[in-house]
């Protein structure tokens, strides 16, 4: 037997409740149970909780935050999938983003979850950076949905993962200048190392750092630092405090010249690289302390016998260097069946399919 169930404003008791009954840790750092709990302490707009019982069990949920567009003179409401809409709110991001529950049961929920959408008064649904191993593949196809991709990096760590053999594996022209970049630090500075931040006090002293070397070089950019959004730096700082697993700050070095900063999430086997601090005075055409703080972390959690070191989106190029693996984001926008919605569906489906007609015209 089949059920439903609609949560509006939900609490953190409430969701860490959903949390327990359900037992089903998940893949992203950011569906984390203290991650969560870190962004429910700092979000100032309030998540709604879709939830599928069977036989009387939990069997999926997800949250769903809600915001409002004005498109072709009406007024849309959309619904977000693990976010509340608002990007203050959401600028923590969400990476390999999906519902709660196990796999296969997610077609079924999510067909049921358009549904209740419906009932609500939704007119899409939009599902930020998820990836097809983690989403019912059906959607990313449909004609009827908007689907934009992105590509995350990362690298296979193994015992054997040292500074000298990742660089080795890298192209020619790579290789000649980490390698002389390497050595530059170390003949003027001396040994690489890195430290992991150690008790509370020395874990906010650490974040402070990397927060003004944060700012310092995105601050003046399109998007700005998220440091300087106090939810973004909030949820960080809450997380921190509660959390001594899922959340470690390092510290690299070269002798006593410090190179950066990095905040990192771990989760299973997998480092996931989520912000940095980079000291750019020893940028130079011989020295890169970005490249050179990223191989020495993959070194020391190679050690410590992880298997993944996952920058997650984005394009950079130090990240294209240094991975030997892709990962590919999808953001969707589905339309619901409410009147606004089949409106967008209809138009979404003559837009690809002018597509589809002209490409076949070519060929």
């Amino acid at each position: 037997m089949e059920k439903t169930e609609w949560i509006k404003n939900v609490t953190w008791e409430q969701l860490s409740s959903v949390l327990y009954d359900l037992n089903c840790e998940n893949f992203s750092p950011f569906l984390n149970e203290k991650f969560l709990q870190a962004w429910f302490s700092q979000k100032t707009l309030p998540v709604h909780m879709f939830l599928f019982h069977e036989q009387g069990t939990l069997s999926q949920f997800a949250l769903i935050g809600e915001s409002f567009k004005r498109k072709y003179g009406l007024t849309f409401k959309l619904a977000h999938i693990n976010q509340t809409g608002c990007p203050r709110d959401d600028q923590v991001w969400i990476e390999y983003n999906t519902s709660f529950g196990l796999p296969e049961r997610r077609n079924r929920f999510f067909y049921l979850l358009l549904k209740e959408l419906v009932r609500q008064n939704f007119d899409i649904l939009n599902v930020s950076m998820t990836c097809e191993f983690l989403f019912p593949k059906k959607y990313l196809s449909n004609l009827y949905s908007n689907a934009h991709t992105s590509q995350g990096f990362r690298r296979s760590l193994s015992r054997e993962s040292t500074v000298e053999k990742i660089v080795s594996c890298l192209s020619a022209n790579s290789r000649s200048k980490l390698r002389r970049s390497v050595k530059e630090l170390q003949l003027q500075f001396g040994q690489i190392n890195v430290t992991i931040a150690e008790g509370l006090n020395q874990k906010l002293s650490f974040l402070e750092r990397l927060k003004k070397l944060h700012i310092k070089r995105w601050g003046d950019s399109a998007y700005g630092s998220g440091f300087e959004n106090d939810v973004f730096e909030g949820t960080l700082k809450s997380l921190i405090k509660n959390d001594v697993e899922l959340c470690e700050i390092a510290k690299v070095s070269a002798g006593d010249a410090l190179l950066g900063y990095t905040l990192n999430l771990i989760q299973r086997d997998t480092v996931f690289f989520y912000c940095s601090g980079i000291n750019l005075e020893f940028t130079s055409k011989h020295i890169k302390p970005g490249y050179v703080l990223h191989l020495a972390l993959m070194e020391h959690y190679a050690r410590r016998g992880l298997s993944w070191y996952d920058f997650m989106g984005g394009a950079s190029q130090y990240k294209q260097t240094l991975s030997n693996d892709t990962v590919v984001f999808h953001s969707l926008q589905i339309p619901t069946k409410t009147f606004k919605g089949i409106l967008t569906r209809s138009k979404n489906y003559l837009t690809k399919l002018k597509i589809i007609i002209a490409e076949f015209v070519k060929s």
